[in-house]
């Protein structure tokens, strides 16, 4: 005598039903995950501006470095000048000085247009521990407010926050 045996499977309706479940799960939380991205963006901008100040603690210290005469500040070539002279003696990179909120807003601009970096170092003077003398004036001050706060700024304290209005 051979013995039979049965395979149990679901259903087209059972399939069907499941699947309608997930897309309502879905479409509940794909809101909450549009606010993620945002605020994810605001906190990796805000850690660039805590890593480029404790950084710049030793240029304040042996004195800031100086953009070369004739460069325009917040000009392109100010913003290069920055990035390499930052690249030679700190290591950093292009993405360090870059706000994720602002490189995704520029995206669509041209690149001959688009900022270097996102974060305009303040001009002090190259005597030794000056930048550490104004406590109130900003190290860095982000170039946009992408973050619809206002531009973020991080002080001598190394205190992120978004600029007076």
């Amino acid at each position: 005598m051979a013995k039979f045996s049965t395979v149990r499977a679901f259903t087209l309706l059972e399939m069907m039903a499941a699947i309608c479940i997930v897309l309502i799960l879905v479409a509940t939380i794909y809101p909450a995950l549009e606010q993620v991205t945002p605020r994810a963006e605001k906190v990796a901008c805000i850690n660039n501006l805590k890593n480029l100040h404790l950084l710049f603690a030793s240029y304040a210290l042996e004195g800031w470095p100086q953009v070369p005469n004739g460069t325009p500040i917040g000009s392109i070539a100010e913003q290069k000048w920055w990035l390499e002279k930052t690249k030679k003696d700190l290591g950093l990179r292009e993405k360090d000085w870059q706000c994720p909120t602002l490189r995704r807003l520029f995206r669509s601009e041209p690149e001959a247009t688009r900022p270097v970096i996102h974060y305009l170092p303040t001009p002090f003077s190259s005597q030794p521990n000056k930048a550490n003398l104004w406590t109130q004036m900003p190290w860095f001050i982000e170039i946009g407010d992408g973050h619809g706060c206002g531009n973020l700024i991080v002080r001598q304290n190394g205190t992120v926050e978004p600029a007076p209005r």
